[in-house]
């Protein structure tokens, strides 16, 4: 049977032909941790659909690449990603390594292309993982991949705009990491006493998750939910992270460490009208120093009233400010 491993290497070669786009070879897909409970063909699955829904790429099936394998090691050749990729007339050569760490998604993508697949460009893409089975609390972890690994091509390619035309939710962008980090709570004591300050350990939390909620649907961020990111801070053993305090150098450092590019933080002070919230946006940038938080942006708004409703409406109003006023 072996006359059927040269007419599939025909039928991808003329098919891709046809279609007068690259043919891509994914010679390895990876999972790393946090992804163990996965099988790597659903990562192949997803490079596969995230090449292919843009139009410009057809992907080598996993089954002849296989057999390509096989026949060359029939022939007692080395099946060398770049031997199979000139045995099938492959143009492109595409590697990919995908992790987890709470819940975030982290996709790297290497592609290599030319004569001997000497150029290389690599692009990496995040996202959250949104979804758990009802019940059993199992993390849905295929549409955080799938979304990943679009935007790591979407960078590897430079081309921002690769899925803009696409029907959600393949609708996606390259988006950064940002964290939502502290509070800063400013009490006056000439001021008749808000619930709101004295319950600060709850109502800043509160603050947060709104603003974290808020970020989500902004399309160029990747927020880190508050588990993942005390998940981050409990890396350098900092386990009670005090959301109505501002970000501590150690904090940033920690972010910093973990690829979070963003941070949004705030001050809510109490003044003779209510409370008086202003979120900023900074660019954590590393330095010989440690990590510099730059100043982007600010926002504010007033919480008018004594009641955690009242300061969750406010803080997703002023980030929502904040964060469509302009793209990263």
């Amino acid at each position: 049977m072996r006359w059927l491993v040269p007419w599939a290497v025909l039928t991808v070669v003329v098919g891709a032909q046809e279609a007068q786009v690259p043919a891509v070879l994914i010679a390895q897909a990876r999972l790393g941790g946090g992804l163990s409970q996965l099988s790597p063909t659903k990562l192949e699955a997803a490079l596969t659909l995230a090449l292919e829904v843009t139009g410009k790429y057809a992907v080598v099936p996993s089954p002849v690449r296989d057999s390509v394998v096989q026949l060359l090691q029939a022939q007692g050749q080395e099946p060398t990603a770049l031997a199979v990729a000139r045995q099938l007339g492959c143009s492109v050569l595409c590697f990919a390594l995908a992790e987890r760490f709470v819940h975030v998604v982290r996709a790297e993508v290497v592609l290599r292309w030319g004569k001997e697949f000497e150029h290389e460009h690599r692009g990496i893409g995040y996202a959250l993982v949104r979804y758990a089975r009802y019940g059993s609390g199992e993390l849905l972890l295929d549409p955080a991949l799938l979304e990943a690994v679009q935007r790591a091509l979407a960078v590897a390619l430079g081309d921002s705009m690769l899925y803009a035309q696409m029907e959600p939710p393949l609708r996606v962008y390259p988006a950064a990491l940002v964290a939502v980090g502290g509070i800063s709570y400013e009490d006056e004591p000439s001021l008749p006493p808000w619930q709101l300050f004295a319950r600060k350990v709850v109502t800043s939390y509160e603050a947060v998750l709104s603003a974290v909620d808020t970020i989500r649907a902004h399309p160029r961020f990747v927020p880190c939910d508050v588990d993942t990111r005390d998940s981050i801070y409990a890396l350098g053993r900092l386990y009670e992270p005090e959301n109505y305090t501002a970000p501590t150098p150690l904090e940033l450092r920690l972010l910093a460490q973990m690829e979070v590019a963003w941070l949004v933080a705030g001050v809510l002070r109490r003044v003779p009208e209510g409370a008086h919230l202003r979120m900023d946006l900074y660019r954590l940038n590393r330095t010989a120093q440690g990590v510099e938080p730059h100043y982007v942006r600010s926002a504010e708004g007033l919480v008018r009233e004594d009641s955690s409703r009242a300061l969750r409406a406010t803080v997703k109003q002023v980030v929502g400010q904040l964060l469509w006023e302009g793209s990263p």
